[in-house]
């Protein structure tokens, strides 16, 4: 049987990045189509090697804007693929050339917002855009063409198979409003290429500009808690962002008045809309000295510092099964504190993921206590988690997806 070529179509979080990879250590010609849109949100990020150049391919569909976008270049990019798997803004694109995705991996703010806005311009933009003669604005032709929401809906909408984790009611509730044509099967997206971070729970120390520094956090504390998420808690953009981030703040500052001679430190990205505003509220806390910051970091730097940690923390708020920063730390073998409404999920898995499920400033702080006093349970507890990640995370998708191709 001649060899699957097969077009990964986005690369939101790095997403694909991984799943290409994947797909061509089970023997595929797979490519990556993306576009920068993040800096720490492409291939270099997210590998310690640089042969990725020959199946990874950087598109400028969007330079312009989507209402200039040239459909037929797109179209000829991607022509010859037997397989397509879309995401995202990448995934629109295509789908304006016509490209009909075989698998759409949602990634979030794609199904709860940017698909449900509105998916053609208004009478009164199509009048103006006539009379304009401003450049940046689509034309009348253009507008008839439709936005990109409308394309990324027929993406998501169209897709043979549309493939998502098993999340919470209100994200599953927003994806029933698109009414995809569509099987919907609940299987998640492996988004870390485990292969890659395997050498770190061997012992391989990257060398990059935080490794001293990590090193030397590491040597001269006791205890470390580590939250690599967004700092979004107090800024509303939607009812998916907030993390509650404050409420890890706030029980991690009880701890510290409950315990002060503990030789223990929270270490935090800034990254996200609220790293002032945590960081004012640490200082009214008087924690600063027991709060470590760095910077945004590639991925590739982050799970050394993962790795280095006792203990992490998922989110405070919504309930998710598996998201960033919690998969991060259970492929790192670490144990997490996050919020999980178990309910949601035992009726597709037999057993769940250890973790301390917290929610509350005062579930956060008898957490961080357990933990603390419990060295050894939280050893055992994340090296089963990174068993239920492996199997579940990532055994389990490629089988399921590699199923679909072979199929089709």
């Amino acid at each position: 049987m001649p060899e699957k070529k097969i077009a990964l179509v986005g690369n939101m979080n790095n997403n694909f990045f991984a799943l290409t990879r994947y797909l061509r250590d089970a023997g595929y010609d797979a490519h990556l189509f993306y576009r920068v849109g993040m800096e720490h949100f492409q291939p270099k990020a997210d590998t310690y090697g640089n042969d990725y150049a020959s199946y990874c391919h950087e598109v400028d569909w969007l330079e312009n804007e989507f209402h200039n976008v040239n459909a037929a270049k797109v179209a000829n990019e991607l022509q010859g693929f037997d397989f397509y798997i879309g995401q995202g803004d990448e995934a629109a694109v295509a789908n304006l050339s016509g490209i009909n995705f075989d698998v759409y991996y949602p990634y979030g703010s794609d199904v709860y917002k940017y698909a449900q806005l509105p998916q053609e311009y208004s009478t009164a933009s199509k009048l103006v855009s006539i009379i304009s003669s401003n450049v940046s604005r689509p034309t009348y032709k253009q507008m008839q063409r439709g936005t990109m929401a409308k394309y990324l809906r027929n993406a998501i909408v169209n897709a043979k198979y549309v493939l998502a984790e098993d999340t919470n009611e209100s994200f599953e509730a927003e994806l029933e409003k698109l009414h995809i044509k569509g099987e919907y099967r609940k299987i998640g997206l492996p988004f870390i290429y485990v292969n890659e971070y395997e050498k770190l729970n061997d012992g391989f120390i990257p060398q990059n500009e935080y490794t001293d520094r990590i090193k030397h956090l590491r040597s001269n504390t006791d205890f470390l808690l580590l939250y690599h998420g967004r700092q979004e808690w107090k800024t509303y953009h939607n009812k998916f962002t907030g993390k509650n981030t404050h409420h890890l703040i706030e029980g991690f500052a009880d701890y510290i008045k409950c315990n002060p001679a503990k030789g223990i430190k929270l270490v935090m990205l800034e990254y996200g809309t609220d790293v002032d505003a945590s960081k004012e509220l640490i200082s009214s806390l008087g924690i600063q000295d027991k709060v470590e910051w760095f910077p945004k970091m590639y991925r590739k730097d982050l799970m050394y510092l993962v790795r280095s940690v006792d203990l992490c923390c998922g989110e405070f708020n919504h309930s998710y099964l598996t998201f960033g920063t919690v998969v991060e730390a259970m492929l790192m073998r670490k144990t997490v504190i996050t919020y999980r409404q178990d309910d949601l999920y035992t009726k597709k898995y037999s057993e769940l993921y250890p973790c301390f499920n917290a929610r509350t400033p005062d579930e956060i702080t008898k957490a961080i206590d357990m933990a603390v006093n419990n060295p050894e349970a939280i050893v055992d507890m994340g090296n089963r988690a990174y068993d239920w990640v492996k199997r579940n995370f990532i055994e389990y998708p490629i089988r399921s997806l590699l199923d679909i191709i072979e199929k089709a």
